[in-house]
């Protein structure tokens, strides 16, 4: 006997179901799903078009366009900005100085701080690059008209902001 095979677009509704046996909220677990899946489609789909045939990851690639947008920056910094732990901004960091697409100066009495600077052949691939993932997010977005753009844009921000006591 086969078990019975759950197509894609059944598992929330599926798993809805199960989360009102449990008594709990299925509309904010239908959001938080949709969310997870939607990022998760997203990065990976950047990530695999766009970041790694430029040779880098997408941890990198955020790295690099913190600098491009704010200049050099401390790494402690970076990863707040980010929203990545300090180690994984440090294994990106030393991918992309390995490369040349980055420098890390110690500009500090504290030898422990260290400033990175984004190099001119970085500049230049990120610009490269981003102007792929800008082409490539018009068509991961493209079922969506300006003023859903905007909407989405909105509640995206509303959410991240937020607060969240630990």
């Amino acid at each position: 006997m086969s078990e019975r095979r759950i197509r894609d677009h059944e598992v929330e509704d599926i798993a809805a179901e199960r989360i009102v046996e449990l008594g709990l909220d299925p509309l904010t677990f239908r959001a938080m799903f949709g969310i997870f899946r939607l990022g998760g489609r997203m990065f990976n789909d950047l990530e695999s078009t766009i970041h790694k045939p430029a040779g880098w990851s997408l941890a990198g690639f955020r790295v690099m366009f913190l600098l491009w947008v704010g200049g050099p920056m401390e790494s402690h910094e970076i990863a707040r900005l980010a929203g990545l732990s300090r180690a994984a901004i440090s294994s990106a960091v030393n991918t992309l100085e390995r490369d040349g697409l980055v420098d890390r100066r110690r500009e500090s009495d504290d030898r422990r701080v260290v400033t990175v600077y984004l190099t001119d052949d970085g500049a230049e691939r990120l610009e490269a690059a981003y102007r792929a993932q800008n082409a490539r997010e018009g068509v991961l977005l493209g079922g969506l008209n300006t003023d859903e753009l905007s909407t989405l844009t909105d509640l995206m921000r509303r959410v991240s902001s937020t607060r969240i006591d630990d």
